[in-house]
């Protein structure tokens, strides 16, 4: 009856101790971000393209850790490069483009270098970061700007967090990230844009 019960027991425990694999989850990406108004110095149309150059699934975001966290994706509900461009459209609308422009159109892209979302590997999720890493490239005829942002946080937590958590802090940081440049005065400059 003894050597049962210390079976039993060392069994509950291994099962303890090598954890659950966590289920995959999915998120939804705000199109909007709030930039403030901007003023163009000529009425004018832009065109847009976003470029995910990451090498992974369009859709995917990182991993939530954990046991095996290769099977514990986190991903967004449509693809990366289909809700930034979206966004991207409008900011711009926002910073005064677009009617019935007769100038050249301004070409505007953005590379998509690292959108990473990542919590350790083991049995307890203690630790989970984020990191963001877009280029900005503005052509406007001979001229040409382009510029590397980041943003990179990390976060305590006591468990694997939940998808609302996971939906909060990914679109709070790329709420941070678009502000940042959207605000940069090289940036405004490359557009024609003035506040």
């Amino acid at each position: 009856m003894f050597g049962l019960t210390r079976v039993v027991g060392v069994a509950a425990l291994l099962a303890g101790l090598t954890g659950c694999v966590l289920s995959p989850q999915v998120i939804e990406l705000n199109e909007q971000a709030d930039v403030g108004t901007g003023q163009l110095s000529s009425e004018r149309n832009a065109l847009v393209r976003v470029l995910d150059d990451r090498g992974v699934d369009d859709d995917l975001i990182g991993y939530r850790g954990g046991r095996l966290p290769e099977n514990s994706p986190l991903v967004a509900e449509v693809p990366l490069y289909t809700t930034l461009t979206k966004r991207l459209k409008n900011t711009l609308a926002e910073l005064g483009f677009g009617g019935n422009s007769t100038v050249e159109l301004l070409k505007l892209q953005l590379d998509i270098n690292t959108f990473e979302y990542s919590c350790n590997e083991g049995v307890v999720v203690s630790k989970c970061a984020f990191e963001l890493k877009l280029t900005v490239s503005v052509l406007d005829g001979p001229s040409h700007f382009s510029k590397p942002y980041q943003l990179s946080e990390s976060r305590s937590v006591v468990a694997s967090p939940v998808a609302s958590y996971n939906e909060e802090w990914v679109n709070e940081a790329l709420d941070k990230i678009w502000a940042h440049i959207f605000s940069d005065q090289e940036l405004l400059a490359a557009l024609g844009v003035t506040r």
